[in-house]
């Protein structure tokens, strides 16, 4: 729910390999095209309440690692990798709290990340 409600990577390119009906258009073969993950991640056509996070949202496919030929292949690595250092962290900081509720995110468009987070614990 973490990476749909805030993906790391919020846009990515790609290029038309022929041609493609998409939303009533076509797309033609060569066509560049910019593919917002962080905007499908907040459909309202596929998410209830997309803008809210929910971390006991059942139906949660999303696309913060993409999909298809261009999935991420380290995706169950940095799942297994995210689930070990968040049960870790809170096991042993269990009043971990932020500092300041607005973390500073560094100024980038493609790959979204924190300047700092200061925290409490």
């Amino acid at each position: 729910e973490f990476l749909r409600f805030d993906s790391p990577v919020q846009v990515t390119f790609r290029t038309a390999s022929e041609d493609i009906e998409l939303a009533g258009r076509t797309v033609p073969r060569g066509e560049h095209v910019v593919v917002f993950l962080g905007a499908a991640n907040r459909d309202p056509a596929r998410f209830t309440n997309p803008d809210q996070l929910d971390i006991t949202r059942r139906d949660n496919v999303h696309l913060s690692f993409a999909a298809g030929p261009h999935r991420c292949i380290g995706e169950v690595l940095a799942k297994v990798e995210g689930r070990i250092a968040f049960e870790t962290i809170l096991r042993r900081m269990p009043n971990l709290a932020l500092a300041n509720p607005l973390p500073k995110w560094r100024p980038a468009m493609s790959l979204r990340g924190l300047q700092s987070l200061p925290l409490t614990f």
